[in-house]
């Protein structure tokens, strides 16, 4: 069967994304609630176009399913919905700071070390199984937050508490299973509005009135959230977890060129000898990932 058209929606979903620190920091002089706020007021409108245009017989089924199902279990999944839309608050409040107020390359270290964190939590908490070889890398990321955090510890604190709550996000949903995808986001983005509008006052200081800010937001939203998102949902029709894990590096990876490149970030010794380890820690976290992909290609040839 042939996989291309999907490979190419998963290669583009993190290559959008991995631009994501360009429009961001085009609007840098805004305050990040009301960055936040907008995204996701811009996000939703969006998605609920879609779902109302082209899910709507999904809608239904997720519906009746929902309450089919026995009242310990549909409690559990309306408690993950919640908690996916609480943690991308968390998770884009704290990007959207690092991008505009700190640095591109601690947001590119965040998303560097958030599939090891999530591997770990999924160890923990899925009881899922890492291979010896997976725990010598996560105990050298640990070694590299260390030295990382010796050069700056605001920017490994911010940095990591991005990649623990996008890290949470993703094992929350892992266990939030058999509904639409598209649908689920449309909730949590609703959910969050929701949740935002509560303290608009303080997000929102003055709402903003050029033009530049709008078209800004429209373009975050459109492509690097709703598309890239469908994008990425799309490839996971054909494509599995284990190659999409290897493809979302290709963002971090944009994030820190431009960091170095474009927006001229300094990197002290400390700085460049932790990245280094992690780059090691990340080789061999996907080496057996690599190693069955690897194969997988054989038998197919």
């Amino acid at each position: 069967m042939n996989n291309r058209k999907h490979y190419l929606a998963g290669i583009s979903a993190f290559l959008i994304w991995g631009f994501f620190s360009i429009p961001l920091r085009a609007i840098h002089d805004y305050f990040v609630g009301e960055i936040l706020y907008f995204r996701i007021l811009f996000s939703a409108m969006i998605l609920i176009v879609i779902v109302a245009g082209f899910k709507r017989k999904s809608l239904l089924a997720d519906w009746k399913k929902l309450w089919s199902l026995e009242r310990v279990h549909r409690r559990q999944i309306i408690q993950l919905t919640v908690a996916g839309a609480l943690l991308l608050i968390v998770n884009w409040l704290t990007f959207i700071y690092i991008v505009t107020n700190i640095n591109v390359k601690s947001a590119s270290f965040s998303y560097m070390i958030c599939p090891v964190i999530t591997a770990v939590l999924g160890a923990w908490l899925l009881k899922e199984k890492l291979t010896s070889m997976q725990w010598v890398a996560v105990s050298l990321c640990t070694v590299s937050c260390v030295l990382i955090g010796m050069s700056s510890a605001l920017e490994l604190g911010y940095s990591f508490l991005t990649a623990v709550s996008y890290a949470m996000y993703l094992v929350s949903q892992r266990k939030n299973q058999g509904f639409d995808r598209i649908i689920v986001l449309s909730i949590q983005m609703i959910l969050c509005l929701l949740i935002l509008s509560c303290f608009y006052p303080f997000l929102v200081h003055e709402i903003p009135s050029e033009f530049r800010f709008y078209g800004v937001i429209s373009v975050i939203a459109g492509l690097f959230t709703v598309l890239a998102l469908f994008l990425n949902l799309f490839a996971l029709n054909r494509i599995n977890s284990a190659t999409i894990g290897i493809l979302l590096y290709l963002n971090p990876m944009l994030n820190f060129i431009l960091a170095i490149f474009v927006f001229h970030e300094h990197i002290d010794l400390l700085q460049g000898v932790g990245y280094l380890v992690i780059l090691v820690a990340l080789i061999l976290f996907n080496l057996p990932v690599l190693s069955r992909l690897e194969g997988m290609r054989r038998q197919r040839a």
